[in-house]
């Protein structure tokens, strides 16, 4: 059995991402228990693989090897499994989740530590994760580099807009839209500024037209895109999003972060309106089960929920996302039948 360990930050984005991936590319699994930020399944050796590839709130993935109450023989435990792996070469770490039995951790660290070598050097890993009274005991497979967004952060693009979606969330946004890699869907981001979330898709070898009224952004685009080596999956079109440039349901999905404040919303529009026009437009040109995934204020929540009413689309989910003091946004997912 496997064992994924989320990010608690946006715990719910990360549920949400987590079984969208699987989902989207059709993989069988079976989950069998969900405790907190982990989340306990079946699946084939492909899924692991495609998880650790695709998921942008995935911390870890391992083999469970024992949940135990805390005050059970957690030492004993370890030693028992390391030795009939017979890998000299293990090393142990103990995580107190969020202080959950931080004397216990304590403790065990020291205990454990003669165990094995150290972090850095070791062939296997082995995890001892407290959390509300139990001791959840894996062997690491995967864990999340904090590099691993480092070279797309917006401030190292050749391109900069202040205000940007950092690579995480516009990765998340993507994967919860459930577009497949493998079919090489096709995605709409009508509010692209200088392709974000069109790198990110990218990434993952999806195909992405990329659209803003701006010719600065659609310019700024096309040179990150270029750096990041997108030339073939991107497509860069300056239009006016409000006016539909598209005929028929051409895309699988719809991923997009609507501008907000004063300097970025046209003149002749109003938020409300813009997000109304956004939404009734990508009615038009989702295919049948396709997926509109969008950030809005939330306080445009009830006549953004009255609007998609009106078109009879399924609200899949909503997530609460705070930027700053001053701005929380509600993320959705929305499903064209």
């Amino acid at each position: 059995m496997y064992i994924a360990r989320l990010s608690n930050e946006l715990l719910s984005l990360a549920v949400s991402e987590f079984f969208s991936i699987a989902v989207s590319e059709g993989f069988s699994y079976r989950v069998h228990k969900k405790i907190d930020e982990f989340v306990f399944f079946e699946s084939g050796e492909e899924l692991v693989k495609l998880l650790t590839t695709r998921s942008a709130l995935l911390i870890e993935i391992g083999k469970v090897v024992d949940v135990l109450a805390e005050d059970d023989n957690i030492y004993e435990a370890v030693r028992t499994y390391i030795n009939n792996t017979g890998d000299a070469f293990s090393c142990v770490d103990v995580d107190s989740i969020r202080g959950f039995g931080r004397e216990i951790a304590h403790s065990l660290q020291k205990t454990v530590s003669a165990m094995g070598v150290r972090w850095g050097e070791c062939r296997r890993r082995i995890k001892i994760a407290l959390l509300a009274g139990l001791a959840i005991i894996y062997e690491v497979l995967y864990r999340r580099r904090r590099v691993k967004f480092y070279s797309r952060e917006p401030h190292h693009r050749p391109c900069y807009r202040p205000g940007t979606m950092k690579p995480v969330l516009a990765r998340v946004l993507v994967n919860i839209a459930r577009v497949s890699s493998r079919r090489r869907d096709h995605l709409l981001d009508p509010f692209c500024g200088v392709g974000g979330i069109a790198i990110e898709a990218c990434d993952m070898g999806l195909q992405v037209t990329c659209t803003d009224i701006d010719r600065k952004m659609i310019n700024g685009a096309k040179i990150n895109g270029v750096s990041y080596g997108c030339e073939s999956l991107v497509e860069f079109i300056e239009a006016d999003s409000l006016y539909n440039i598209f005929r028929g349901r051409f895309f699988n999905a719809i991923v997009t972060d609507p501008p907000y404040g004063i300097q970025t919303v046209p003149r002749s529009q109003n938020l409300s309106n813009l997000i109304e026009r956004f939404i009734y437009n990508s009615y038009e040109i989702l295919k049948e089960d396709g997926h509109m995934v969008f950030a809005i204020p939330i306080h445009l929540e009830d006549y953004v929920d009255r609007t998609l009413y009106t078109l009879n689309l399924g609200i899949l989910e909503k997530h609460l996302n705070r930027v700053h003091g001053s701005l929380t946004r509600v993320v959705y997912v929305v499903k064209v039948n």
